[in-house]
């Protein structure tokens, strides 16, 4: 097995406890704070998770050998949050189970982009969980803004974590 499988599976662990905590956040503000133009990147903190949404779903398709539609960052997926948070599960089980799931050597096979340009599969599984934390960063910012502590986002506090405490 590749020896970026323990890696990615901790780190799909570690996306899902993420985005369940900062969606659970954000279920109790009131939705014009959720839809609200804050001047990020992408308008509001709901358009934010839609894009990490969006830019996820192009990935793992690319990961998986599906040749994703032409990349438009600023394209949205989901305008309602109820539907954006209930996408968000069901992708990030996907993701999970595709990592827990992966075949030896899996992570280590090439992906050829359009461009000729060939990565191996772990590359891109770290832009994938890499740009969420990013932009998942910049939504926290804006709740601390707002007076509401998000709490820890250190890797060993994750309780879905594949090393429990003793």
């Amino acid at each position: 097995m590749s020896g970026y499988a323990p890696i990615a599976v901790e780190l799909s662990r570690y996306n899902q406890w993420q985005n369940e905590k900062l969606f659970g956040v954000l279920a109790a503000l009131p939705r014009e704070e959720l839809m609200r133009d804050r001047g990020m990147f992408f308008g509001g903190m709901a358009a934010t998770l839609d894009h990490i949404l969006m830019v996820d779903t192009h990935l793992f398709g690319y990961i998986q050998g599906v040749m994703p539609p032409p990349f438009d960052p600023k394209r949205r997926v989901e305008t309602e949050f109820e539907n954006l948070r209930a996408a968000r599960i069901g992708l990030d089980a996907r993701l999970r189970l595709a990592c827990e799931s992966a075949a030896p050597g899996w992570f280590d096979e090439e992906i050829v982009m359009p461009s000729g340009r060939r990565m191996p599969r772990s590359f891109w599984w770290s832009q994938l969980f890499n740009h969420a934390t990013h932009h998942r960063s910049q939504v926290t910012s804006e709740l601390t803004h707002m007076g509401i502590d998000y709490g820890n986002t250190d890797l060993p506090y994750n309780p879905l974590t594949q090393f429990p405490a003793p």
